[in-house]
């Protein structure tokens, strides 16, 4: 008699973790990679980027990594809403943009075009700086689905469309637009459990400035190539 409680009590706890695992669509768990969202679908994912900023901006190697909050809504007619926070205390983006999908077989494809405004103050260690930056992202990304894994490309064109920063009484301000350079980035996503998926990314920055170092802006007319490494849990 106990074995046969056993084996019930065993086999309601493992039940649904087998449902789950049979429904489980990793296209349609992922976040970065561009599935055809259900209206109203919402995804959030928790993330931290180390990103290798130019050593000719702040002269040393070690550097805090970003936490990143992101979150996708869906919306009709192939559309999705995409929004995302980063923050490393003194800098801070703000992002949000539509994206359009479109998906065949195992390809999948979207175009986007986010709106981020950064900002940022230190007031600290004698500095009284801080900074604000209105920037437009054009974005497009290519999706593989392999078995349980898809894969995904994302490429941005980074354009600042406005500049404020203040030191004390200095104020400098531009509305001139100018193009910042470019982002590309290659991500994996794969079930960690249930319907958590992981995500792993690896990302090139190419531009002249980055707004988490806003405080040590280079005076040089030049671009960089700064590495990123993602890694990120849909929620």
């Amino acid at each position: 008699m106990p074995a046969k409680v056993l084996i019930i009590l065993l086999t309601g706890c493992l039940l649904p973790s087998w449902a789950q695992a049979q429904d489980f669509d990793i296209t349609q768990a992922s976040l970065y990679y561009p599935h055809r969202f259900v209206p109203g679908d919402l995804k959030m994912e928790v993330a931290l980027s180390q990103i290798k900023l130019p050593f000719d901006w702040l002269e040393t190697s070690v550097q805090a990594p970003l936490f990143q909050f992101h979150v996708n809504y869906g919306l009709p007619k192939n559309f999705s809403l995409d929004s995302r926070f980063s923050t490393l205390l003194v800098s801070n983006q703000i992002s949000v943009g539509p994206r359009w999908h479109f998906q065949r077989n195992k390809f999948s494809f979207n175009l986007g075009y986010d709106v981020g405004f950064a900002f940022g103050y230190l007031n600290q260690f004698g500095f009284d700086t801080s900074a604000s930056t209105w920037i437009n992202y054009p974005n497009f990304s290519l999706g593989y689905r392999l078995g349980e894994i898809t894969f995904t490309l994302k490429g941005e064109v980074v354009i600042v469309t406005s500049l404020f920063s203040s030191q004390g009484d200095n104020v400098v301000e531009s509305e001139k637009n100018f193009f910042n350079g470019y982002t590309l980035g290659l991500y994996m996503e794969q079930r960690l459990y249930r319907n958590k998926v992981l995500v792993l990314g690896i990302k090139n920055n190419y531009a002249r400035y980055h707004y988490m170092a806003w405080p040590a802006f280079s005076t040089f007319n030049r671009f960089y190539s700064m590495p990123e490494f993602y890694i990120g849990l849909v929620l």
